[in-house]
């Protein structure tokens, strides 16, 4: 408590004992309000709560708010957004104006005709996706809601079967510890993306008709599940492990004499001092999960390939970079967004993390 006096106080411009001299009263902070405190002082996990702000409200709205003022969705289909190469046909650059228009007229050879005079014309701002012609901002709006949902509910999914079971094997021990533990360390001994490219390929079927088309686009609760249920091993660990600890101290004692239940215990006394350590964990493994999303579209076993995912969006053009350059490959592009939003994400999450345990743990800092 003394810290969060002196904070208070050099919140104020004075030290402790200078408003103690000059009688000043210094509130005390309270336990999250010291916590924010710290948090609002650290600049790097400023900079990651602006930037995961930003990301999550152009996710949710920008995809909606781009198709309104462009006047397309997501999914129209341009013929005219690709363009002939030697190669082949391409995806069109960004900054790119493309009729707006479904009619083609096509030569002898196959090719595709200027289309008539007075044509619309739309504004691609970052190109399109593929040889499909979609809007690539849109698609990349779009798919970064999709990742965060499932990064998201992954997470909560994990916390869900984490939470009770840790804490059943923390709390009681004997065998239910045993069984707990012999069976998470068999599972966390084997590749977590072979498990999920097996069990998405086997049990996503009988997931796929859980579809809330008003909030969770197909195929991504089936996603959400299954990663959360074989990421759960890892908070299920930390939560044993603070558990054994906590179920010997002296205040759990002291409910034990009040004739306190060991679910009274388990919730009163025990889950508050998990807090802490949930809130870092769940910041890692949002981007965990979306690491995960983004190798399962990307190897075609993950959200269904018309649903845009930032790793779907990613596969679409994956190896254009590689001994191209910038003028002669417009299509690199499609690359670099999805990565740069896949980057921008899991590093400000990570900091987020980072600065969580820094608030919650004071005494760990130098």
């Amino acid at each position: 408590m003394l810290e969060t006096r002196m904070e208070a106080a050099g919140g104020a411009g004075v030290s402790i004992e200078e408003a103690a001299r000059v009688g000043v009263s210094v509130r005390s902070l309270g336990p999250w309000q010291a916590t924010w405190y710290r948090l609002r002082r650290d600049p790097w996990t400023v900079v990651a709560m602006a930037a995961l702000a930003v990301v999550l409200l152009l996710s949710l709205f920008g995809g909606a708010i781009v198709s309104h003022i462009e006047g397309h969705a997501g999914d129209d289909l341009f013929p005219y957004g690709t363009v002939d190469k030697p190669s082949g046909r391409q995806a069109v650059g960004p900054l790119t104006w493309v009729p707006k228009t479904f009619n083609t007229r096509i030569d002898q050879y196959g090719d595709l005709l200027p289309p008539p005079k007075g044509t619309p014309r739309t504004l691609f701002v970052l190109g399109a996706d593929g040889i499909l012609g979609r809007d690539e901002l849109i698609r990349l709006l779009d798919g970064g809601r999709t990742s965060l949902e499932i990064g998201i509910g992954g997470m909560l999914v994990a916390l869900l079967l984490a939470i009770p079971i840790g804490a059943a094997a923390g709390y009681f021990g004997g065998f239910t510890d045993a069984i707990v533990s012999r069976f998470s360390e068999t599972i966390m001994a084997f590749p977590m993306l072979l498990f999920l490219v097996f069990a998405t390929s086997k049990v996503s079927p009988y997931l796929a008709g859980v579809n809330y088309s008003w909030i969770l686009a197909k195929g991504v609760f089936s996603d959400a599940v299954l990663i959360g249920a074989f990421t759960c091993f890892y908070p299920m660990r930390l939560i044993r492990a603070q558990i054994l600890v906590l179920r010997q101290a002296e205040f759990v004692d002291s409910a034990h004499m009040t004739g306190a239940s060991d679910w009274r215990i388990l919730r009163r006394e025990l889950f508050p001092h998990l807090l802490p350590t949930l809130l870092v964990w769940g910041a890692i493994a949002i981007a965990t999960n979306i690491l995960l999303e983004v190798s399962l579209s990307f190897i075609g076993v993950g959200v269904q390939p018309q649903i845009p995912t930032w790793g779907s969006l990613l596969s679409e053009a994956w190896g254009t970079i590689y001994g191209r350059g910038f003028s002669t490959n417009p299509t690199i592009w499609q690359t670099i967004f999805p990565t740069a939003a896949i980057l921008v994400t899991v590093v400000a999450l990570n900091q987020l993390s980072e600065g969580f345990r820094r608030a919650l743990e004071p005494w760990s800092r130098r």
